[in-house]
This record gives structure tokens, sequence and C-alpha cells, in this order.
């Protein structure tokens, strides 16, 4: 006798499901669905398995990791205000979508954030949308951050609006802060954060203002800003430091990191300071890199500059910027534009004369090279008497030359380092593409007791001498 249609409908609602049979999901223990909605990535699409059944009903609200993508302000404050139980989250990730997002709702959600003591907190733009989108057009304004008692990691990327501090209180349980885009005083915000091992600043200070960073017990540090007046930096314990400033006038930098065990601080100079030598070479980037194990290594760009009048520092002033004094490699990235290099490169070697290891990339520009072609008497070549220098080179041991293209002058600078480099072990040569190495080979010769290489892209060819 077929079942009553009651019956039927009593079962239905029985199993939760809605239709005949056991919804085997729903019964899974609590805890393993909260597993199936974590692996979505994604709370809205958690949110939306409510619809399952009841025993799915704000299950979501239970996981300990919550992330926002591509949802508005309001629709994430909605989200966290069904979360009423004492879940403590892990993870509050929220990356906004939202064509004109304002500083106030930007506040409110970072107070609706702060009522659930993420330990890590992560707030910015969509990272598949324009920040330019997202953010007014207006000038800077302010939106407030809450004291975040609970968050031990903090991530706030917000395009053009600045960052305003509790008025009190700290962050006593931060150790890990990344502020990028958002505009910051770094002397407001930093002191309240006197428990922090990791620091990113990316582009969060403005133009004209102070990097301060006095941490105690800072250990990674991440600076990339532009246009400074002054870097100053005390952290006792800081093993890692990676800075990289775009310099338009006078930088003054403070340093006192007795423990760094990895150093990577690069300057730009792309405005209006010109750090030159010679009134032709001019300095674009100075980089000081230092790998535990590895030589403390110099690297340097610069390029011929026909139109450079006069110089603001010389490039010992630049370096000195640096306070990075006891680098025993150095490298060299020079774009000649036809001219006479070597002088300026001894220059360089005789500014820091312990140097162990050179390398030096060279790059033609044919364009400049035929509308500002290298006169007789041009500036490159001077002193008229570098081809017979004695430069002491006692400590070199290590040269190698990229992109030689055989000129004489390049040639006559080869010898000279053969010359002066009395512990020389080892010179590799890479030659352009179609340049003879009949020349190179026979001034090799000469120096059986270097171990003379001769490369094509990157590929060993010939070798004299020593071993």
């Amino acid at each position: 006798m077929p079942p009553q249609q009651g019956s039927r409908r009593r079962r239905a609602e029985d199993d939760d499901g809605g239709a005949e049979g056991v919804d085997r999901l729903s019964d899974l223990p609590e805890e393993l669905r909260l597993h199936i909605l974590g692996r979505l990535n994604s709370a809205r699409d958690a949110a939306r398995t409510s619809v399952l059944s009841r025993r799915w009903r704000g299950l979501w609200t239970g996981l300990p990791e919550l992330t926002f993508r591509g949802v508005a302000t309001g629709s994430v404050e909605a989200a966290l205000a069904q979360i009423t139980g004492p879940t403590a989250l892990d993870l509050l990730d929220v990356r906004i979508r939202e064509p004109a997002v304002t500083p106030g709702r930007v506040s409110s959600l970072l107070r609706a954030a702060a009522r659930l003591g993420p330990k890590m907190l992560s707030i910015g733009g969509d990272d598949d949308d324009d920040p330019e989108k997202w953010s007014r057009p207006e000038a800077h304004s302010t939106f407030d951050l809450p004291c975040l008692e609970r968050t031990t990691s903090l991530e706030i990327s917000i395009s053009k609006m600045s960052l305003a501090p509790p008025p009190a209180g700290e962050f006593a349980a931060l150790t890990s802060l990344s502020i990028i885009w958002g505009r910051i005083d770094s002397r407001a915000l930093l002191p309240l954060c006197p428990c922090l091992h990791v620091l990113v600043l990316d582009m969060c200070l403005w133009p004209g203002s102070d990097a301060i960073v006095h941490l105690p017990l800072l250990e990674e540090l991440v600076l990339n800003a532009e246009f400074l007046d002054c870097i100053d930096i005390e952290a006792p314990v800081l093993k890692k430091v990676d800075v990289e400033v775009l310099v338009e006038d006078e930088l003054r930098v403070s340093f006192f990191a007795p423990r760094v065990e990895q150093f990577d601080w690069c300057l730009r100079y792309e405005y209006n300071i010109d750090v030159a030598f010679g009134q032709l070479w001019r300095m674009d980037s100075v980089r000081g890199l230092h790998i535990q194990g590895q030589l403390p290594c110099l690297k340097i760009q610069l390029s011929a500059d026909p139109d450079l009048i006069v110089e603001d520092w010389d490039f010992a002033e630049g370096v000195a910027q640096l306070r990075f004094p006891n680098f025993s490699a150095l490298e060299l990235d020079i774009l000649t534009k036809g001219h006479v290099f070597g002088p300026m490169v001894l220059h360089l070697l005789q500014i820091r004369p312990v140097i162990r290891r050179l390398r030096i990339s060279l790059e033609e520009n044919d364009e400049c090279t035929v509308n500002f072609p290298c006169s007789e008497n041009c500036r490159c070549k001077q002193p008229n008497n570098w081809r017979s220098e004695s430069v002491p080179l006692t400590n070199l041991e290590v040269v190698e030359i990229v992109d030689l293209g055989g000129k004489d002058h390049e040639l006559d600078f080869l010898k000279l380092l053969l010359q002066c480099a009395t512990v020389l072990k080892r010179m590799t040569v890479r030659l352009v593409d179609g340049v003879s190495s009949k020349e190179i080979r026979r001034i090799y010769k000469k120096y059986p007791n270097v171990e003379c290489v001769e490369e094509e892209q990157n590929r060993e060819v010939v070798k004299w001498g020593a071993n």
C-alpha cells in the first residue's frame, strides 16, 4: 500500500535535505562540515551553504578563517555582525571591490574587524582590480585604525588614504606589520608597536617626510619610498634589511643595526639630483648587498650623459649614503653610449682599493653614439695618461667583463687590469657577438699565471693560463 502524502512530507523534513533519502553531508560531524567550508576559501561561498539545510545555516560563522574577495564594505560588515558567538578568528582577509570607498567606510570596517579580534588581519583593494578605481581621486583623506589588542599580524593596503593611529593604547601583540600605499606618519604609528619583529613600509611615507624606525625587537625591515628627507633606523637585533629609495635631494641617513646578516640597500637617482664623476658619468643607482656567506657587494648602474653640466655629489658621496662601507665586490652596469669607461672605473677602484671581485657589464646605445659621438677631446678620456697609470689593485682576484666590444680603449683597460692586479687569479671576458677574439687571446698569453677565460653566451670557449 503506497505511503500517505503526509508521511512522505514528514520524512523529507526530518531528512533536512528536502528530498527522500538521507542527506549524508548534513549528517557529517560539525567539525568535518566546518573543514569543508574552510576549503572553499571564500566566506561568501561558505555562507551560501546555509540554503542546503538547517544544519548548515549559520555554520560558516564558526570558521576560524574568513576570506572575502570582491565584496563591498557594507556586505562584509553585515556578514561580520552575524558572528556573535565565542569564535576566535585566526584570520580575517578582506579585499574590497567598491567604486568609491570612503575613509568612513574603511574606519567602520576596521572597527567591525577589531570586535572579532583576529590574530591575522589583512584589508585592502581587490587583487584583480585597479586601486585607482576603488579609491576617490581627491586629496588624501584619513581613516582611523582602532587598537587591535589581539592581532599579531596586520596588513593594510589602502590607496590614496592616510592612516590615523588610535589616540590611546598600543598594539601590544603585534609582531608583523605591513602598510602598502596608504600614508602613515612613522613617528606616530611605530612607537605604538613595541613588539614588532617584521615591518614592511611600501610606498606609504609622504615625500619629504622621515622614516623613523626605532624598534628594539625588529628582525626584518622592508622600506620602499620616494623622496625622503631622512632615514633613521635603530634596531639592535635587526637581521634582514631591504631598503629602496628614490632620491631627489640630500638624504640624511642614520643606521644602527649591529647584527644585520642580510643587507640590501638601494638608492636611485632619477630626477633633480646628479651624482656624477668627471661631469660625464651619471650614477643612476647604487646598491649595497650583503648576504651571509657571500662577499659584500656594491652594485652601481651608471651611464654616459654628455648633457651633464654640474654634479651635485660625486660617486664617493653617493656610496657613503648607503651606510655600507665594507664591500669587497664591485659590480658595474655601464651604458657607455660610445664613450671611454676606463678612467671612470679606475676612479671607482681607487675609492675602494680592497676590491676582491670586479664584474663589469657593458651596454651601447647606437642612437646616442650617432647623435652624440665621442670627440677627440671628450671628458671621458681624462686624465690623458690613464692608460699608463699604476693603480694599486693588490686585492683584486676575480674579474668578469660582459659584452666587451674589442675597441682599442677596451683592450687597453684590459691590459691595465692584468698589469696592476698582482694577485689576480681569474679573468673572464665575453665579447659582443661578431667581435674577433684574436687580440684578446694575444693579451691573455702574456699572463700565464692568471686563468683567462673567453666566453660566448655564458659558455666557456677557450681557457689559458693557471690550472
